[in-house]
């Protein structure tokens, strides 16, 4: 019986490391670069100043000399190092000079992650370079130095999360107390400050007057893109711009002065910003204006979609009695040969329901000269109102600048040398507290609609308007034409009031039961 063959012995190809080998620190030719990082919520103790007179005193205290001094502001610690505006360039082979020491007054100010300070430190020990951590106590020449900074950089990281934690907390409850936290606010209002301290969101005029002119463009039928060119065309900064000019006005700089980001106005911004139900909430739009708004927009977006983007002359007011959508206009052709073999074209305008369920196609011919006749029945002889929209107010505002006001005199009483400009300084800041006072006195305006009456009639009113012009008056206030045609053939209708009617309209009392019977539309069965 033959032996057995051995089994061959596995050879092992011994797997080498792709890590860059250390290369150990000397001090020779060393030079320090001094780093400071300041985020965007520092205090005094982590200022720049406090931190490169730590690494300074440090470097001084070991002759070493400084080749720069690196800062980067308002840059959050999860930042990776390699990443900074400032440090990036020294955390390259192709520095701007060459040095052998980074010194950090703390460690959270150059990295708050384990993994980025392992990086970090990989690449300081592939290039002959040192870490000092001034409040630690951490070289990253010695051997200690990987284990401590492992360490204090997962604690750093705790207290960060902590830190956002309670950052999130704070804000959440003066969210719930109805107090603004510093965090970006809606297009239409401004911070204000509180006489005892804290803010509020009240509303900005300049920007508020700007929206209830989008309104009315919005309700007149223009488009989104018509809008965001009024809005270029007039220089009006967009929602973005218009926080920095009120973050500047706080700080009591020139709001004109300041650097805008240039961002432009789009259709998708606007619309969203039009539709926000906060803008009613906080009583820039009135519900039904809003409504309006939204309905107009979808309507012509509807129109673009069908290929019919111009109004005719009663676009957006003949509307479905049973869904309430705006009819839709069509333009029918039919070619006719007549006896002696030539042709002739005739075209018909017809009204129909968008949903084409709600009754058979209505010619144009006949229905808009009956809404016409039924409007000049009913409203000519109605005189004409104005409405105005008018947010409620607190006076925080006025108050607000008025405390700014005084603030700014009584800094200046120390500047003064004479007892006479210090007395005339200190009788206009009393003048400024009793303004104050009276303000704070003043009652809380609750705002809403009013209707300011003018000299017209409505048929002095429409009088010389064109049929555009007419269509877009009827939108700016709200009228609608609800039309439907039987199925004998005959036409009903009737003209459906704006909402606030019986302020607007107070002379349609006599109407009163059968619009409260009809849901605010004046039948015109027995009227035409």
């Amino acid at each position: 019986m033959s032996a057995s063959t051995p089994p061959k012995r596995r050879r092992f190809k011994k797997q080498a490391s792709e890590r860059p080998p250390v290369i150990d620190f000397t001090p020779e030719g060393d030079a320090a670069v001094c780093y400071s990082r300041q985020s965007h919520y520092s205090d005094e103790s982590t200022s720049n100043e406090v931190q490169f007179q730590a690494t300074h005193r440090w470097t001084y205290a070991y002759d070493i000399p400084v080749v720069a001094n690196v800062e980067d502001l308002h840059v959050s610690g999860d930042l990776e190092p390699s990443k900074r505006e400032g440090l990036k360039v020294w955390l390259s082979d192709n520095p701007p000079q060459p040095w052998k020491t980074l010194v950090v007054s703390k460690l959270d100010r150059l990295v708050r992650n384990v993994m980025d300070a392992l990086a970090l430190l990989e690449w300081l020990r592939a290039r002959g370079k040192r870490l000092i951590c001034i409040a630690e106590g951490i070289d990253s020449s010695n051997s200690m130095s990987e284990f401590m900074i492992t360490l204090i950089a997962a604690f750093a990281r705790m207290e960060r999360e902590r830190m956002k934690e309670r950052f999130r907390a704070s804000k959440a409850a003066l969210k719930d107390a109805g107090r603004w936290a510093g965090e970006g606010h809606l297009y239409g209002t401004m911070p204000v400050e509180l006489p005892k301290g804290g803010w509020i969101l009240g509303l900005d005029p300049y920007a508020v007057k700007i929206l209830h002119n989008l309104s009315k463009q919005a309700r007149n039928g223009d488009g989104l893109s018509v809008m965001c060119d009024w809005l270029e065309r007039n220089k009006v900064v967009t929602p973005r711009d218009r926080q920095l000019q009120l973050s500047a006005e706080r700080r009591g700089e020139d709001p004109s002065a300041v650097e805008l980001k240039g961002y432009k106005w789009s259709t998708t911004a606007l619309r969203r910003l039009l539709e926000n139900p906060d803008l009613v909430e906080l009583g820039i739009f009135e519900p039904a204006e809003q409504a309006e708004i939204s309905a107009r927009l979808e309507e012509r977006a509807s129109r673009k979609t069908r290929g019919s983007n111009q109004p005719y002359a009663f676009s957006g007011i003949l509307v479905c009695p049973d869904c309430l959508e705006p009819l839709w206009h069509r333009i029918a052709s039919v070619k006719r040969t007549r006896k002696d073999g030539s042709t002739v074209e005739h075209e018909y305008q017809y009204w129909r329901c968008p949903s084409g369920k709600h009754g058979p196609a209505m010619r144009a011919e006949e229905i808009e000269p009956l809404a016409e006749q039924a409007f000049y029945k009913i409203f000519a002889m109605v005189p004409v109102r104005q409405r105005i929209v008018l947010p409620p107010t607190n006076h925080a505002n006025q108050i607000a600048k008025l405390e700014r006001e005084y603030g700014k005199l009584m800094a200046e009483v120390a500047r003064v040398k004479t007892q006479e400009d210090r007395r005339r300084i200190m009788d206009d800041g009393e003048k400024v507290l009793a303004d104050i006072d009276t303000l704070r006195a003043l009652p809380v305006d609750p705002g809403g609609v009013q209707w300011v009456p003018t000299e017209r009639t409505w048929q002095e009113e429409l009088e010389g308007m064109t049929p555009e012009e007419r269509r877009l008056r009827w939108l700016e206030l709200g009228f609608e034409f609800a039309a439907r045609k039987r199925p004998d053939g005959k036409l009903e209708g009737g003209w459906i009031l704006p909402e606030g009617w019986q302020e607007a309209m107070p002379e349609l009392a006599e109407w009163r039961e059968r619009i409260s019977d009809t849901g605010g539309t004046l039948d015109i069965t027995d009227l035409i």
